[in-house]
């Protein structure tokens, strides 16, 4: 393992921030209440999820710290519509998707930064070695949002809000270890005034792994992984009316992985074992006046996000740098009691230097109107026009309703939208053999969706249960053909389906979470119908948690992913995880914690080839002062 070095961007991690807005901190607090949780990312401003037409789930802290994963890829699994992939644990590349829309069209912020990068194939984010530590809440809004977000928002948006400071002094800290000789520790320490507020915050975790090319294969070399994120948040009212925030953020990643052997189309064996080094970088500074008795907010952010990726082995090194930097105004307008005007500006710039070299820029205008004059109702109605450096201009728009019957608690919801992405730089400029400058016949992808559906309180509020419809689908999507051809596009690809939620408190120390999602992705150019890729049809995720006495809490977790089309055109084969999670407070502040993964000792993988864990044990102390 390198050992790790603590460069500039460390430090301005531990004096700025991300910047979380007023309306985060109000996000944060009224999550934990029994009350309607508040979201931000639906439509960039608070809003009960009540009153939102979009579907969106939300997990907390509370339900960060039960889960006990490391990594927010594994949070993310136990969420309707959202399957993973990764090409090997503790560190292989990862991604994820929404509802069968690719990793390449989800957007993931950080504190409403967008953290995607520009120097990756498809311009999608790596969700290896993102730590849950320190994090707040995450929403994942589902189907298209590009009215509010911009490119590569055609799938959903994943919305990571960090914590943040207030009035007095406090901290956390927490060390674990387990199987394959893993450490993992972090601590924050956060407080401040009324005026102000700081949190800063430092996680590793180092383990020597298991190997990327399954060991079935006979890979038996351990392919370790270490990483480390250092985070810091400011907040500072500095008068009545005006908030100014920053935050910086900072992880390094280095780990080992094994080469692929694209003849074969099957990873190398421990021979060709190759080092990957990662380090990312995201800050951001955010301006915050209220004007008109707080009736109209205006925003203005300055966001800018680096990584850097290095891969060294057998072959030349491998480097590769995106970079995005953001200028953003955002102003939310109260007219009155009944309507809201939401509107912004945008300019983008991405770069991406090493496997690709070139720059783009987005500029853009939005617009949204919500409407709340009838009881219950609210509706709203947005727009978008995107001028890209080479595409153009593109219009998208959006339309969302959401109504609650009184006599019964239902919610129904529906909406309508079109997205737009513009192809990555790195699949503009591909060069392998024949090809080298811009394809200027790659197009854009574009996309029409709607949904509709309900949620269903039964039981005096102690069961819940819904259902949503979804349909989509993408134009011009965009696809990886071969070395000499590059990317090209598929004329048409559909994804519809059905998610369903249910939730009771069976009795007052049992609780049981359950979601099951079907998704139909195909692609349909010509009117045949053929199976993405990695797009699993059957999604199931469930828990069962137990508190016998007030002190001890008990979990037991069932993941199910369906079989998967694979590129050979081979099927990738069902399978089921169950993990054990258990808490207990030794004393006041105090906990002792542990988890079985994978405890029936499956079988099973996400890309074919590549290794996950046997059954692995892990046990670690919680500390808060």
């Amino acid at each position: 393992m390198k050992k790790l070095k603590i460069p500039l961007k460390i430090a301005l991690a531990f004096s700025t921030s991300i910047s979380a807005s007023t309306y985060y901190a109000t996000a944060q607090e009224t999550a934990s209440q029994d009350e309607d949780v508040i979201i931000v990312t639906a439509n960039r401003r608070p809003q009960p999820l009540s009153q939102i037409g979009s579907s969106v789930s939300v997990l907390t802290e509370a339900d960060l710290e039960r889960g006990q994963q490391p990594f927010v890829l594994d949070a993310l699994e136990s969420l309707p519509g959202v399957s993973t992939s990764q090409n090997g644990s503790f560190g292989g590349s990862a991604s994820i998707s929404i509802r069968g829309a690719g990793g390449d069209n989800t957007v993931l912020l950080i504190d409403g930064v967008q953290v995607n990068d520009a120097s990756a194939p498809g311009g999608a984010f790596n969700f290896a070695t993102l730590d849950t530590y320190n994090i707040s809440r995450i929403e994942v809004l589902r189907g298209p949002q590009s009215i509010l977000y911009g490119s590569d928002a055609i799938g959903g948006v994943v919305n990571i809000i960090t914590k943040i400071g207030g009035e007095g002094l406090g901290g956390k800290i927490f060390v674990e270890g387990g199987s394959f000789n893993t450490r993992r520790a972090g601590a924050s320490l956060y407080g401040g005034t009324d005026k102000i507020g700081f949190n800063i915050s430092a996680s590793g975790l180092d383990t020597d792994g298991i190997s990327k090319a399954d060991e079935n294969n006979g890979n038996t070399e351990a392919d370790g992984l270490s990483s480390y994120t250092f985070a810091g948040k400011l907040t500072a009212q500095l008068t009545e009316t005006f908030q100014l925030e920053a935050l910086g953020n900072y992880t390094d990643t280095n780990g080992f992985y094994d080469a692929f052997d694209f003849v074969a189309s099957v990873p190398f064996d421990g021979s060709m074992l190759q080092t990957n080094a990662t380090d990312q970088f995201a800050g951001v500074v955010r301006g915050n006046l209220e004007l008109l008795d707080g009736r109209f907010t205006n925003t203005l952010s300055a966001e800018y996000s680096e990584i850097n990726r290095t891969l060294l082995g057998d072959f030349d090194p491998f480097l590769a740098t995106g970079t995005r930097t953001n200028i953003d105004y955002l102003g939310v307008l109260t007219v009155n009691q009944d309507w809201t005007v939401t509107g912004g500006l945008q300019h983008e710039k991405t770069k991406s230097e090493g496997n690709s070299e070139s720059s783009f820029d987005i500029n853009s205008v939005f617009g949204e109107l919500a409407f709340t004059g009838f009881e219950n109702l609210v509706i709203t109605a947005g727009t978008r026009y995107d001028d890209h450096q080479t595409f153009g201009g593109n219009a998208s728009s959006r339309i969302t309703a959401s109504y609650t019957v009184d006599q019964t608690g239902t919610k129904i919801l529906a909406n309508w939208g079109q997205g737009f992405r513009a192809p990555s730089i790195s699949q503009l400029t591909f060069a392998w053999l024949t090809f080298s400058g811009i394809n200027e016949d790659l197009n854009p992808e574009t996309s029409t969706g709607f949904e509709v559906g309900f949620v269903q309180p039964l039981a005096g509020d102690r069961v819940s249960v819904g259902a949503t419809y979804f349909h989509q689908k993408v134009n011009d999507k965009i696809t990886y053909v071969n070395f000499t051809d590059g990317y090209d596009n598929i004329d048409k690809t559909l994804s519809k389906g059905i998610e369903f939620t249910a939730s009771a408190n069976v009795t007052d120390t049992i609780s049981v979470n359950a979601n099951y999602t079907y998704t139909d992705a195909k692609d349909v150019t010509d009117g045949n119908e053929v199976p993405l890729i990695r797009e699993p049809k059957h999604l199931i995720s469930g828990s069962i948690q137990w508190n016998p006495i007030e002190k001890l809490s008990t979990s037991l977790l069932v993941t199910h992913n369906g079989e998967e089309q694979q590129l050979d055109g081979s099927t990738l084969a069902k399978w089921t995880r169950v993990d054990v999670r258990v808490s207990y407070e030794l004393m006041e502040d105090l906990n002792v914690y542990g988890r079985v993964d994978n405890v029936l000792n499956t079988e099973y993988q996400y890309i074919p080839n590549y290794g996950t864990p046997d059954r692995s044990f892990f046990m670690g102390l919680r500390k808060t002062f």
